[in-house]
């Protein structure tokens, strides 16, 4: 039987990775939609707006973690000498940060938000003042610089040492949900847990640890995601509502993400790997799973240059009411220019009728 190159992509991949990158870059454009959805609760007076926004708060935050964790769970299992990582992974991602950082420059320097000069355009790539959008590219690179010494710590590791760090992370997580309703907080330094260290292994642990999964699995995963939930989102908004408490309850409210993280993570593995899979769905899974990154890089400048169009039919076109529809993905301003042209276009129908 011969393969072709597409079978063969999509017998090395794993459906699983691809679902959580799809759902993790979905939660990505979501933290960015801002007062229309990510800090929505900072604006309405609608309960139920109110509440789900607040829910999605922690949801939303477990996006890097989940793409850490995929990192983890394909990359530690790899071969490689310093020579490869250097000349092959670490070298393209630095062109990709080039890249990219120099077009977000460009489109820095046309606005006037950034002055012409090679200093200034370095200045903006290597620390990143102009590049919020891409700051997750940084952390990225920094996961890759530790990747040899990641792989030899996971190859030394037994099941009770993975258990220990999970361990440690859920505590660090219960004292800073204490120390946010408190007001006592612990020295962080006594559970110091990188980003780039914690996710990474966890990733990797529940990739190897779940080879045959089942529904106990899942179930077990699933409590993992909602429980912590359950906990802080009700007990925030009791302290919110009490107190004036608006600058520590993003910080507050996500304490719980490295274990909500763990739960999504194993409950998308047990759910899509535990069961079989049409050869057509896969490649419909593959193919929007490998579009995650391209998204990634694009969405920030895609989005701002959609406002500027959806403004204009705004403007051009004052009947259009599905304008609408498309303002969930975008910002506050297109809802003005929507408001004002429903009401033009109900005094039009009232004035014709």
């Amino acid at each position: 039987m011969k393969w072709n190159k597409t079978e063969s992509v999509m017998f090395m991949k794993k459906t699983y990775i691809e679902c959580l990158r799809i759902i993790a870059i979905i939660l990505v454009i979501y933290n960015h939609t801002r007062e229309l959805g990510f800090t929505l609760y900072q604006y309405t007076s609608d309960a139920c707006s109110y509440y789900l926004s607040v829910f999605m708060i922690p949801v939303c935050k477990t996006a890097v973690p989940i793409f850490l964790m995929i990192s983890g769970a394909t990359l530690l299992g790899k071969k490689e000498d310093y020579r490869q990582l250097f000349s092959g992974r670490i070298a393209r991602y630095v062109g990709i940060i080039l890249f990219w950082g120099t077009l977000q420059y460009l489109r820095y320097v046309r606005t006037g938000k950034a002055g012409v000069s090679v200093r200034n355009w370095w200045n903006n790539i290597y620390s990143s003042p102009k590049l919020e959008t891409y700051w997750y590219l940084y952390l990225y690179l920094g996961f890759l610089l530790l990747l040899p010494l990641l792989r030899k710590a996971v190859s030394g590791m037994t099941d009770k040492d993975y258990r220990y760090l999970f361990g440690l992370s859920c505590v660090s997580s219960i004292l800073s949900m204490i120390g946010h309703f408190s007001g006592c907080f612990i020295n962080y330094s006594v559970f110091l847990l990188p980003s780039v260290f914690l996710y990474p292994i966890l990733g990797y642990w529940i990739d190897n640890a779940l080879n045959s999964p089942h529904g106990k699995d899942a179930r077990k995963y699933g409590l993992a995601a909602i429980l912590p939930l359950c906990v802080i989102v009700p007990v925030s908004l009791i302290f919110a509502r009490d107190t004036d408490w608006n600058g520590d309850f993003m910080e507050a409210i996500q304490c719980f993400t490295p274990i909500v993280s763990f739960g999504i993570f194993g409950f998308i593995k047990c759910t899509v790997a535990g069961h079989p899979h049409s050869a057509r769905l896969k490649k419909a899974i593959l193919a929007v799973g490998d579009t995650a990154f391209g998204i990634y890089l694009t969405e920030d400048m895609i989005r701002n240059q959609a406002i500027k169009f959806i403004i204009y039919i705004c403007k051009r076109f004052p009947y259009c009411s599905f304008i609408y529809a498309i303002n969930i993905c975008s910002r506050g301003d297109i809802c003005i220019h929507y408001e004002e042209n429903s009401c033009r276009f109900v005094k039009h129908m009232l004035h014709r009728l």
